[in-house]
């Protein structure tokens, strides 16, 4: 299990921060495989680290992996710097490699940002001999942006309030985060990696029972 804690995911516009749902998801995941009878173990990365927890069927090591989420998520701030390390998606998959050798299920939970064609190929890698699931983690802001009010953009220390409801702003910025959205999605089918996507905006085990109740009813 792949949990990501970097600042991209530490933003929220409804229920929930994507870091805190990504952090439910791979609890819930965790507990499903281990009462399942199989053996528990994942990474947690953010910007400058990435922990690790060899796979054992142990509760103590499945709690092991939750004090590693808890501890990379309750470091994310708002005055914690901007990513200097665009390529630790890429880090973390590289070490689910040497890790993962064959016959493993690896569920990523992650908004993806900074995916590239490199990520693209390592997801091809991982599933060559693995079964890979993608849980990504979005906000409902990037597909309905509000036609009222302001949005405060952050960069570092320079910061920018625009006004949503003017048309020379609303609507880049609407095509900006939702194309985002779609060019993770797009870049996830072109690995063939099952995609389930989950909102901010709902609870992460509802969602969850409801994406697998559709891949149950999708089997032939």
């Amino acid at each position: 299990i792949l949990v990501d804690q970097r600042m991209s995911m530490f933003f929220g516009s409804h229920r929930s921060f994507k870091s805190a749902l990504a952090a439910e998801l791979g609890a819930l995941a965790a507990w499903m495989v281990f009462h399942a009878g199989d053996r528990v173990g994942g990474l947690v990365f953010n910007d400058q680290r990435i922990d690790s927890v060899t796979p054992l069927r142990s509760r103590a090591r499945v709690e092991a992996l939750f004090s590693r989420m808890v501890e990379q998520n309750q470091a994310l701030q708002a005055s914690n710097p901007d990513a200097q390390n665009d390529n630790q998606l890429d880090k973390a998959l590289q070490r689910c490699l040497a890790l993962a050798g064959h016959d493993h299920l690896i569920c990523i939970v992650s908004d993806f940002a900074g995916a590239s064609e490199l990520t693209l190929q390592l997801l091809r890698r991982l599933t060559a001999h693995n079964d890979v699931i993608a849980l990504l983690a979005y906000d409902p802001l990037a597909l309905n942006l509000p036609r009222n009010g302001k949005v405060l953009v952050t960069q570092g220390d320079l910061q920018v309030e625009l006004a949503i409801n003017q048309r020379r702003v609303h609507q880049p910025l609407g095509d900006f985060l939702s194309g985002r959205l779609d060019d993770v999605s797009t870049l996830l089918r072109r690995s063939q990696v099952p995609l389930l996507s989950f909102s901010t905006a709902m609870d992460a085990a509802a969602q969850l029972r409801a994406e697998l109740g559709k891949t149950a009813r999708a089997r032939p």
